[in-house]
């Protein structure tokens, strides 16, 4: 069966637990939650308000606008590299482009430079996606330092859990997850590299005409 048979399938669809009900449940959750806790209610209060301004710190637009930008300055490092040029900074994946390089040299003779560079970056684009994605993640994760104490964060869990039992937090934490993380930072960044990526892949070679993902096609050894 082919899943790309129908168009919609190739934007995906919302996950029916998402769409039933669950927003108001959540807070359903929530309200008993808070009953248990009597005059502690606020604990959950101050955990929600910190959780809700955690996950929406950076906006899913930005991060997919932030993963495309990225894809672009990452094939301007390749740019530089078989120029033999420096770039005015150098990104910590630049060691490892070049030893791809040096090993797909043989296969990079097309006439046209950019051609060339498209090729290495087919070699490169799973390694630089999870390597560019890693280092976003932990950029966040640095960014949200002074905003999210995750510190008072666990205490304020292990505060609520501890009157109201795990099982309750755990499945707040859960629906939480399944309602306001459809879609996470890494994911989006990433899907953002991919779409320049694909970009990349359709672009077409000067000299042939041909779609890059063809000469891809091509140059690829008959043998998995």
């Amino acid at each position: 069966m082919n899943m790309f048979q129908n168009l919609d399938s190739l934007f995906g669809c919302l996950d029916s637990e998402v769409t039933n009900d669950s927003l108001l449940s959540l807070f359903r959750l929530a309200k008993q939650i808070r009953l248990r806790l009597g005059k502690q209610g606020y604990l959950l209060d101050c955990y929600l308000s910190l959780i809700f301004e955690g996950l929406n710190n950076k906006l899913a637009n930005e991060a997919a606008d932030d993963g495309f930008q990225t894809g672009g300055q990452l094939q301007g490092q390749l740019f530089h590299m078989m120029e033999g040029t420096e770039p005015k900074k150098t990104v910590p994946f630049y060691q490892r482009m070049q030893e791809i390089y040096e090993q797909q040299k043989s296969v990079l003779n097309f006439q046209e430079r950019h051609t060339n560079q498209t090729i290495l970056l087919f070699s490169l684009a799973d390694e630089m996606m999870a390597d560019a994605t890693s280092r976003f993640v932990q950029e966040q994760v640095n960014g949200l330092n002074g905003i999210v104490e995750v510190v008072y964060l666990q205490d304020l869990f292990e505060r609520i859990s501890h009157q109201i039992g795990d099982a309750m937090m755990e499945e707040l934490n859960a629906r939480i997850r399944q309602r306001f993380l459809m879609a996470p930072l890494a994911a989006v960044f990433a899907q953002g590299i991919t779409n320049e990526l694909l970009f990349q892949l359709t672009d077409r070679d000067r000299e042939t005409s041909r779609q890059m993902f063809q000469l891809l096609l091509d140059i690829l050894p008959d043998t998995p």
